[in-house]
């Protein structure tokens, strides 16, 4: 592994030296002088041993003290050096400090620590087990430098100006790269020709920038630029002009009509204020709404829950219930989602929509008839059935709803159930020793069971004189409003990890995280140890230190899997294949095993399509398109058809005739003693295995590639021009769980009253046992209930008690509580 050190200051030879990580100091009791030094070019110059002015800062041996500012500034003065006056240095000033301690010997704005002298000095006051680390020079400035040699800052407080004509100008303004500049207070530069001219603003990447007017706004990536006050812009050419804008990706852009607008993905745009624009090629051109597409090409939006309000977006599933309401063979057309009008036949005549239905039938029952049923009054509200004394029998009737707003006609089985139930009750009624065994009732229709709904009161306590009682036989809830039973609680916990466990007595044990070296006991906690370890990882990541992309501090170059085996690099994504741009034009050699890019394959496929003639051109998608060769009046798309064709027509008997030399027709000798010109010549195939004869243009084309292409050979390089790791950042939340007891299903005997019973030797309750019924409500007038008194539940079926419920909520951490009124506060992570 490669060893960490850190720097410290040694007091005899004045300079900071490179230390062991795990060298120990002492701090001062003061803010130190050293650590605020350390704080502010440990960002810049991480690695980087460099000197002060005498008294500067007195970080010694790690034996030593560390001293505060106070001393510092006093020893300073006690040296007789004066502070310098600028904080600005010319390239080739730093270049010469950083290898020659002569330069600035009267006033040492930045001294050397490579000389062997000091090196060794500082290596001999340090422990044994220090003196290999190795000291070396960490700042490189190239004496190659556009636009001056001068980098400069005014008197603001802490501003800061790193590179050629870069400039800081406001109060804690940074700025970093060749014509930078940081212009406000707070302000952030990063990158040759970065510019920040906003309060706060912060700006990363070359030639990326924040305009003036746009405070606290942030710009990152080449080019990338936001104009307008809190916007935000991320990728090469991003822009972001209107406030409060975000702009993530490639070309994506927001202008001034856009103001709180959101886009994602590689050239989307948003130019309607609250709109959001999601995907590559996006367009929110509306107010507040949200598009996944464009004109030309939309997105499906896949797993959408079904929608439970007015303003919630509804899916497939449910526009299928509503079809299938409408009959007819109404359906979704699952290949393009259309609706499949619907067919009714009434009469012998179809109709497509239900309106134009009911109107057929209207129009059907006003023809008379001698059996028509009609109505006695105008107002529809009597009609009389039969003739007087004869009455009629009305058979097949369906079950009528039966409530209190019910006026359909009931059934004589309907009627028949209501009187046995009547009988039943009266029976039931006798064996009733008080009103509170009535309280308990089941529907005889959902046969669901409540328990007082026609009272108040807003506790049910099952509590015995042996205490709590475990309530078992608890369906799962469904609602906000119903109990949770063991088996619903026992996943939530077991999915906590950690050990959080349910006990067999029904109480709950916490989980216990192991995360980052330490222990959390909640999820919040480990969390926000994970969020940390990754922002850790992000930085590394980001700065080309690890991955499987990293960046040459020295060279430049990025590198790729350098240290890693395998043959093929696949730039392929959950979209397909991807353009690799910024391709540099590869060697074209036998030697070669750089990329060619585009325009060297225009070129080689433009030079064939001249070679071929016969009208043969480069298509748009990159092909050749088929030559036309006319011979003997007649047209061919092939080099081999036409010399076919050639061939056929030389067979012809004449004493111009061009003949082969023998039979072998391996030979043609071409005139008599003199050289023969053949003109005409139809370019040729030109490929591996073609036989064709060229012609003078095809030939004068490649000896034009050949030129430019020796031309070209002398500049060539290959670069990899952006390779951007983008890191998810992890946004987990844990579901919230409340639960306020409200149903029961014991066993109890059958009818509407007397359902709660209690064994006389096992003191258990059971409720509705021996009938029907899925569902137990303990609503009252007054709403829900809370259900007191309940035991610890130790079966999946067992309702939980708060008890049980509270040590989870407790483990999810993230300020996740149970609020006095039994509802429950979700965690914020």
């Amino acid at each position: 592994m490669n060893r960490t050190y850190k720097t410290v200051w040694n007091s005899a030879t004045r300079t900071y030296v490179a230390a062991s990580e795990m060298t120990k100091s002492r701090g001062a009791k003061g803010a130190s002088a050293c650590t605020t030094l350390m704080a502010a070019g440990g960002g810049l110059l991480s690695a980087l041993a460099f000197s002060l002015p005498a008294g500067a800062a007195e970080c010694e041996s790690p034996a030593q003290y560390c001293s505060s500012a106070a001393e510092a500034l006093a020893a300073q003065t006690g040296d007789g050096v004066t502070p310098p006056a600028n904080d600005a240095a010319t390239p080739a000033e730093l270049t010469a400090a950083i290898n020659n301690a002569s330069v600035f010997a009267s006033n040492p704005i930045v001294a050397p620590a490579t000389q062997p002298a000091v090196a060794a000095s500082s290596l001999a006051a340090m422990p044994a087990p220090l003196a290999s680390a190795p000291v070396t020079d960490y700042i490189a400035v190239s004496p190659n430098v556009v636009g001056g040699t001068s980098t400069s800052t005014t008197s603001s407080l802490n501003a800061m100006a790193i590179g050629p004509a870069a400039a800081a100008s406001g109060i804690n303004a940074l700025t970093v790269g060749a014509g930078s500049g940081a212009a406000k207070d707070g302000t952030t530069a990063v990158g040759s020709g970065a510019f920040a001219v906003s309060a706060n603003a912060t700006v990363i990447g070359a030639y990326s920038s924040v305009a003036a007017n746009a405070d606290n706004s942030v710009s990152i990536g080449y080019s990338s630029r936001s104009s307008k006050v809190n916007a935000t812009s991320i990728g090469s050419f991003a822009s972001a002009a209107a406030n409060g804008a975000v702009a993530i990706g490639y070309k994506t852009f927001i202008p001034s009509s856009g103001a709180d607008s959101v886009v994602l993905g590689s050239y989307s745009s948003a130019t309607a204020t609250g709109s959001v624009a999601l995907g590559t090629g996006a367009v929110a051109d509306r107010v507040n709404v949200v598009s996944v597409g464009n004109l030309a090409q939309g997105r499906q939006i896949a797993y959408v829950a079904a929608g439970t309000l007015p303003t919630d977006a509804a899916n497939v599933g449910q526009l299928s219930g509503v079809t299938g309401a409408l009959g007819g063979g109404a359906v979704i057309d699952p290949a393009n989602g259309a609706v499949v009008a619907p067919v009714y036949t009434i009469g012998g005549a179809t109709y497509n929509d239900v309106g134009a239905a009911l109107a057929a039938v209207a129009s059907g029952n006003a023809l008379e008839s001698a059996d028509s049923l009609r109505y006695d009054t105008a107002n529809h509200d009597v009609a009389t059935l039969g003739n007087p004394g004869m009455p009629v029998k009305l058979t097949n009737v369906a079950d009528a709803a039966l409530n209190a707003d019910s006026s359909d006609a009931v059934t004589g089985a309907q009627l028949y159930g209501t009187n046995q139930a009547v009988a039943q009750n009266t029976a039931d009624i006798t064996n009733i020793s008080n009103g509170s065994a009535g309280l308990l009732r089941q529907n005889p229709t959902s046969r669901d069971l409540t328990v007082a709904k026609d009272t108040d009161g807003k506790h049910v306590d099952f509590t015995g004189t042996a205490g709590p009682r475990e309530l078992l036989g608890v369906a799962a809830g469904t609602t906000a409003s119903s109990a949770i039973n063991l088996g619903q609680l026992s996943p939530a916990v077991a999915s906590l990890g950690g050990g959080a466990t349910v006990s067999a007595s029904g109480s709950v044990t916490g989980p216990t995280y192991r995360v980052q070296a330490g222990t959390q006991t909640t999820v919040g906690g480990a969390l926000s140890s994970l969020d940390t370890g990754l922002t850790s990882l992000e930085t590394r990541i980001n700065s080309g230190t690890i991955g499987l992309v990293t960046h040459n501090p020295s060279t430049r170059d990025i590198l790729v899997g350098a240290a890693m085996f395998g043959t093929r690099v696949d730039f392929a994504g959950a979209s397909g294949t991807r353009v690799l741009d910024g391709v540099a034009a590869g060697a074209v050699n036998d030697a070669s095993s750089e990329a060619v890019n585009g325009a060297q394959l225009q070129a080689n496929t433009a030079s064939t399509a001249a070679a071929l003639g016969g009208g043969a051109r480069v298509a748009a998608d990159g092909t050749v398109t088929r030559p036309v060769y006319d011979v003997g009046g007649k047209t061919y798309g092939d080099v081999g058809s036409a010399l076919a064709a050639v061939v056929s027509g030389s067979t012809e008997a004449g004493a111009d005739a061009v003949r082969y030399d023998s039979a072998e027709h391996a030979s043609v000798t071409l005139g008599g003693t003199a050289p023969v010109q053949v003109t005409n010549v139809r370019a040729a195939t030109l490929d591996a295995g073609s036989l064709d004869a060229v012609n003078g243009a095809q030939l004068y084309e490649t000896n034009e590639a050949v030129a430019r292409n020796t031309d070209g050979i002398t500049n060539l390089g290959q670069r990899v021009t952006d390779n951007t790791t983008n890191i998810t950042h992890l946004d987990a939340r844990t579901t919230t769980i409340e639960g306020n007891v409200s149903h029961i299903a014991n066993q109890i005997t059958n009818g509407e009253l007397g359902l709660l019973r209690q064994d006389q030797e096992s003191r258990d309750l059971t409720v509705a046992k021996d009938t029907d019924g899925a569902r137990v409500d303990f609503g009252g007038t007054a709403g829900s209930r809370e259900l007191i008194g309940i035991a610890a539940g130790t079966t999946d079926t067992s309702a939980i008690n708060l008890g049980q419920f509270k040590p989870m909520v407790t483990a999810l951490g993230g300020g996740a509580q149970i609020n006095a009124d039994g509802s429950v506060t979700g965690p914020t992570y």
